[in-house]
Protein backbone atom coordinates (compact mmCIF):
# COMPACT_ATOMS: atom_id res chain seq x y z
CA UNK A 1 0.00 0.00 0.00
CA UNK A 2 1.13 3.35 -0.45
CA UNK A 3 2.15 5.93 1.70
CA UNK A 4 0.38 8.78 1.92
CA UNK A 5 1.80 12.30 1.22
CA UNK A 6 1.24 13.58 4.87
CA UNK A 7 3.20 10.28 6.09
CA UNK A 8 6.16 11.44 3.55
CA UNK A 9 6.34 14.41 5.08
CA UNK A 10 6.80 12.75 8.15
CA UNK A 11 9.34 10.04 7.02
CA UNK A 12 11.69 13.41 5.59
CA UNK A 13 11.22 15.53 8.58
CA UNK A 14 12.16 12.23 10.63
CA UNK A 15 15.26 12.16 8.37
CA UNK A 16 16.07 15.61 8.33
CA UNK A 17 16.09 15.10 12.64
CA UNK A 18 18.24 12.19 12.15
CA UNK A 19 21.12 14.22 10.20
CA UNK A 20 21.08 16.66 12.66
CA UNK A 21 21.40 14.42 15.67
CA UNK A 22 24.88 12.65 14.14
CA UNK A 23 27.49 13.60 16.55
CA UNK A 24 30.27 16.26 15.75
CA UNK A 25 34.28 15.87 16.60
CA UNK A 26 35.11 16.63 19.90
CA UNK A 27 37.74 19.53 20.49
CA UNK A 28 39.98 17.10 21.74
CA UNK A 29 39.36 14.18 18.49
CA UNK A 30 40.28 17.42 16.40
CA UNK A 31 43.95 18.39 18.79
CA UNK A 32 44.61 14.67 18.88
CA UNK A 33 44.02 14.46 14.89
CA UNK A 34 46.82 17.21 14.48
CA UNK A 35 49.15 15.87 16.42
CA UNK A 36 49.08 12.46 14.80
CA UNK A 37 49.42 13.91 11.32
CA UNK A 38 52.29 16.59 12.30
CA UNK A 39 54.22 13.35 13.61
CA UNK A 40 53.47 11.29 10.05
CA UNK A 41 55.09 14.23 8.62
CA UNK A 42 58.07 14.41 10.94
CA UNK A 43 58.95 10.99 10.85
CA UNK A 44 58.67 11.14 6.75
CA UNK A 45 61.68 14.15 6.70
CA UNK A 46 65.66 12.75 6.37
CA UNK A 47 67.27 12.81 9.49
CA UNK A 48 69.29 15.90 10.17
CA UNK A 49 72.82 16.88 11.23
CA UNK A 50 72.98 18.50 14.53
CA UNK A 51 75.13 22.00 14.17
CA UNK A 52 77.54 22.47 16.88
CA UNK A 53 77.17 25.39 18.80
CA UNK A 54 80.43 27.27 18.51
CA UNK A 55 82.31 27.37 21.66
CA UNK A 56 83.96 30.94 22.97
CA UNK A 57 87.25 31.01 22.83
CA UNK A 58 88.74 33.33 25.73
CA UNK A 59 90.92 35.78 24.61
CA UNK A 60 94.57 35.94 26.32
CA UNK A 61 95.08 38.55 28.60
CA UNK A 62 97.55 41.11 28.43
CA UNK A 63 100.46 41.39 30.35
CA UNK A 64 102.89 44.10 30.63
CA UNK A 65 106.21 42.51 30.10
CA UNK A 66 108.93 44.69 29.78
CA UNK A 67 110.23 45.14 26.25
CA UNK A 68 114.21 44.20 26.53
CA UNK A 69 116.34 46.90 24.26
CA UNK A 70 119.28 44.90 22.78
CA UNK A 71 122.44 44.32 24.79
CA UNK A 72 125.00 47.39 23.66
CA UNK A 73 128.39 45.39 22.37
CA UNK A 74 130.67 47.84 24.52
CA UNK A 75 133.32 49.01 21.58
CA UNK A 76 137.19 50.18 23.27
CA UNK A 77 138.09 54.14 21.95
CA UNK A 78 140.63 53.89 19.83
CA UNK A 79 143.91 54.81 21.36
CA UNK A 80 145.03 58.57 19.95
CA UNK A 81 148.14 60.86 20.38
CA UNK A 82 147.98 64.71 20.18
CA UNK A 83 150.86 66.52 19.44
CA UNK A 84 152.02 69.61 21.43
CA UNK A 85 154.21 70.87 18.49
CA UNK A 86 154.52 70.50 14.49
CA UNK A 87 155.15 67.06 13.80
CA UNK A 88 156.17 65.44 10.81
CA UNK A 89 154.79 61.89 10.02
CA UNK A 90 157.01 59.67 7.30
CA UNK A 91 157.39 55.73 5.69
CA UNK A 92 159.65 54.71 8.43
CA UNK A 93 160.50 56.08 12.01
CA UNK A 94 163.35 58.40 11.00
CA UNK A 95 164.64 61.67 8.61
CA UNK A 96 165.75 58.75 5.84
CA UNK A 97 162.33 57.97 5.26
CA UNK A 98 159.87 59.83 2.93
CA UNK A 99 157.53 62.64 4.21
CA UNK A 100 153.82 61.47 3.99
CA UNK A 101 152.16 64.03 6.45
CA UNK A 102 152.93 66.66 9.13
CA UNK A 103 150.68 67.55 11.87
CA UNK A 104 149.95 70.41 13.54
CA UNK A 105 149.62 71.70 17.45
CA UNK A 106 146.79 70.29 19.35
CA UNK A 107 145.98 67.70 16.08
CA UNK A 108 145.22 64.15 16.77
CA UNK A 109 145.48 61.09 15.22
CA UNK A 110 144.45 57.60 15.79
CA UNK A 111 147.07 55.22 16.70
CA UNK A 112 147.27 52.04 14.33
CA UNK A 113 150.17 49.68 16.24
CA UNK A 114 153.05 50.30 18.17
CA UNK A 115 156.54 50.78 16.88
CA UNK A 116 159.19 48.46 17.88
CA UNK A 117 161.73 51.68 17.21
CA UNK A 118 161.36 53.45 20.64
CA UNK A 119 159.60 56.96 20.23
CA UNK A 120 157.49 56.48 17.14
CA UNK A 121 153.52 56.14 16.48
CA UNK A 122 152.46 53.52 13.64
CA UNK A 123 149.18 56.46 13.38
CA UNK A 124 146.65 56.51 10.55
CA UNK A 125 147.58 59.80 8.49
CA UNK A 126 146.04 62.71 9.38
CA UNK A 127 145.51 64.01 5.71
CA UNK A 128 144.85 61.13 3.34
CA UNK A 129 142.63 57.88 5.22
CA UNK A 130 143.62 54.68 4.79
CA UNK A 131 147.07 55.92 4.55
CA UNK A 132 149.26 55.13 7.26
CA UNK A 133 153.03 56.56 8.93
CA UNK A 134 155.14 56.26 11.35
CA UNK A 135 155.25 59.87 13.87
CA UNK A 136 157.79 60.94 16.04
CA UNK A 137 157.04 60.48 19.29
CA UNK A 138 159.23 63.44 20.77
CA UNK A 139 155.77 66.21 20.94
CA UNK A 140 153.18 63.25 21.06
CA UNK A 141 151.38 62.50 24.20
CA UNK A 142 149.61 59.41 24.19
CA UNK A 143 145.66 59.32 24.68
CA UNK A 144 144.02 55.73 25.78
CA UNK A 145 145.60 51.82 26.14
CA UNK A 146 147.53 50.41 23.62
CA UNK A 147 147.47 46.90 24.88
CA UNK A 148 145.33 45.32 22.48
CA UNK A 149 147.71 47.04 19.65
CA UNK A 150 149.60 45.10 16.96
CA UNK A 151 153.52 45.85 17.44
CA UNK A 152 154.89 46.65 13.95
CA UNK A 153 158.32 46.43 13.30
CA UNK A 154 159.22 49.21 10.00
CA UNK A 155 160.26 48.24 6.80
CA UNK A 156 164.40 47.82 5.59
CA UNK A 157 165.64 51.27 5.41
CA UNK A 158 165.32 52.85 2.02
CA UNK A 159 168.48 54.00 0.21
CA UNK A 160 169.67 56.88 2.40
CA UNK A 161 169.13 60.28 0.63
CA UNK A 162 171.39 63.54 0.99
CA UNK A 163 170.42 65.81 4.18
CA UNK A 164 171.95 68.45 5.86
CA UNK A 165 170.99 70.50 8.79
CA UNK A 166 171.34 74.81 8.57
CA UNK A 167 171.27 77.03 11.62
CA UNK A 168 172.15 80.57 12.35
CA UNK A 169 175.23 80.94 14.29
CA UNK A 170 175.86 84.37 14.20
CA UNK A 171 177.62 87.67 12.84
CA UNK A 172 181.34 88.46 12.92
CA UNK A 173 183.68 90.97 12.25
CA UNK A 174 186.86 89.67 12.16
CA UNK A 175 189.25 89.61 8.96
CA UNK A 176 187.95 92.40 7.46
CA UNK A 177 184.33 92.87 7.17
CA UNK A 178 181.38 92.01 8.70
CA UNK A 179 180.21 88.32 7.98
CA UNK A 180 177.23 85.89 8.50
CA UNK A 181 177.86 82.49 10.27
CA UNK A 182 176.27 79.45 9.98
CA UNK A 183 176.29 75.86 10.52
CA UNK A 184 175.72 72.68 8.61
CA UNK A 185 175.77 69.39 9.88
CA UNK A 186 176.18 66.35 7.66
CA UNK A 187 173.23 63.84 7.79
CA UNK A 188 173.39 61.69 4.97
CA UNK A 189 176.19 58.89 4.05
CA UNK A 190 177.54 61.26 1.24
CA UNK A 191 180.06 63.50 1.79
CA UNK A 192 179.49 66.98 0.06
CA UNK A 193 182.11 69.15 -1.74
CA UNK A 194 180.63 71.99 -2.94
CA UNK A 195 178.67 74.85 -2.39
CA UNK A 196 176.31 77.92 -3.60
CA UNK A 197 175.56 80.73 -0.76
CA UNK A 198 172.71 83.36 -1.72
CA UNK A 199 172.03 85.95 1.01
CA UNK A 200 169.29 88.46 0.73
CA UNK A 201 167.74 91.13 2.49
CA UNK A 202 164.05 90.15 2.83
CA UNK A 203 162.61 94.10 2.77
CA UNK A 204 163.23 94.43 -0.98
CA UNK A 205 164.60 91.25 -1.91
CA UNK A 206 167.82 92.63 -2.89
CA UNK A 207 171.22 90.26 -3.14
CA UNK A 208 173.77 90.90 -0.50
CA UNK A 209 176.10 87.97 -1.11
CA UNK A 210 175.95 85.35 -3.77
CA UNK A 211 178.76 82.76 -5.29
CA UNK A 212 179.65 79.22 -5.88
CA UNK A 213 182.02 78.19 -3.47
CA UNK A 214 183.98 75.49 -3.69
CA UNK A 215 185.54 75.37 -0.50
CA UNK A 216 182.55 76.15 1.94
CA UNK A 217 183.28 74.01 4.95
CA UNK A 218 185.26 75.89 7.98
CA UNK A 219 186.40 74.41 10.85
CA UNK A 220 185.25 77.10 13.33
CA UNK A 221 183.33 80.08 13.12
CA UNK A 222 185.96 82.70 13.29
CA UNK A 223 188.51 80.80 10.79
CA UNK A 224 189.47 83.45 7.88
CA UNK A 225 190.28 82.47 4.49
CA UNK A 226 192.13 80.45 3.49
CA UNK A 227 191.71 77.27 5.14
CA UNK A 228 188.30 76.39 4.38
CA UNK A 229 187.74 73.10 2.92
CA UNK A 230 185.94 70.98 0.03
CA UNK A 231 185.01 67.83 2.29
CA UNK A 232 182.38 67.59 4.37
CA UNK A 233 181.93 63.65 5.37
CA UNK A 234 178.66 62.09 6.93
CA UNK A 235 177.80 62.72 10.11
CA UNK A 236 180.35 66.09 10.41
CA UNK A 237 180.03 69.43 11.59
CA UNK A 238 181.18 72.34 9.84
CA UNK A 239 180.48 76.17 9.27
CA UNK A 240 180.02 78.38 6.36
CA UNK A 241 181.53 81.98 6.97
CA UNK A 242 179.94 84.33 4.00
CA UNK A 243 181.40 88.06 4.06
CA UNK A 244 178.71 90.54 3.21
CA UNK A 245 179.32 93.66 0.65
CA UNK A 246 176.11 95.42 3.05
CA UNK A 247 174.73 95.40 6.27
CA UNK A 248 170.68 96.73 5.67
CA UNK A 249 171.08 97.61 9.62
CA UNK A 250 167.85 95.73 11.34
CA UNK A 251 166.48 94.04 8.05
CA UNK A 252 165.37 90.69 8.32
CA UNK A 253 167.81 88.29 5.83
CA UNK A 254 167.80 84.91 4.69
CA UNK A 255 170.40 82.69 3.64
CA UNK A 256 169.62 80.16 0.99
CA UNK A 257 172.99 77.13 0.87
CA UNK A 258 173.01 74.62 -1.82
CA UNK A 259 175.20 71.65 -1.39
CA UNK A 260 176.26 69.25 -3.59
CA UNK A 261 178.33 65.72 -3.63
CA UNK A 262 180.85 66.80 -6.70
CA UNK A 263 183.13 69.85 -7.46
CA UNK A 264 180.81 72.89 -9.23
CA UNK A 265 177.71 72.13 -7.94
CA UNK A 266 177.72 68.67 -9.46
CA UNK A 267 176.68 65.28 -8.36
CA UNK A 268 173.41 65.03 -6.06
CA UNK A 269 172.33 68.65 -4.55
CA UNK A 270 169.86 69.79 -1.81
CA UNK A 271 168.98 73.00 -0.54
CA UNK A 272 168.35 74.47 3.17
CA UNK A 273 167.14 78.00 4.57
CA UNK A 274 168.20 79.59 7.49
CA UNK A 275 166.35 82.66 8.55
CA UNK A 276 167.87 85.65 11.34
CA UNK A 277 168.04 89.49 11.20
CA UNK A 278 171.00 91.76 9.90
CA UNK A 279 172.67 93.79 13.24
CA UNK A 280 171.76 97.34 13.73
Amino acid sequence: MGLSSAALISVGGLLVLAACAVPTPSEADLFETAVMSTVEALASLPPMTATPTPTATPSATPTNSPTLAPTATFTPLSPMVRVSAGTNCRTGPGETYRFVAALQPGQVAEVAAVSTVGNYWYIESPNDDGQFCWLWGEYATLEGETDDLPVLTPAALPTPKIDFTLYYYGFYSKCGNLKLVLSVVNNSVTTFKTGEIYIEDLADSSKIHGRVDQHPFAPGPSRCPPGHGNFFPPGAGAYIVSPLNRVPSGHDGRATIKLCTEGNLGGDCITKFAYFRFPE
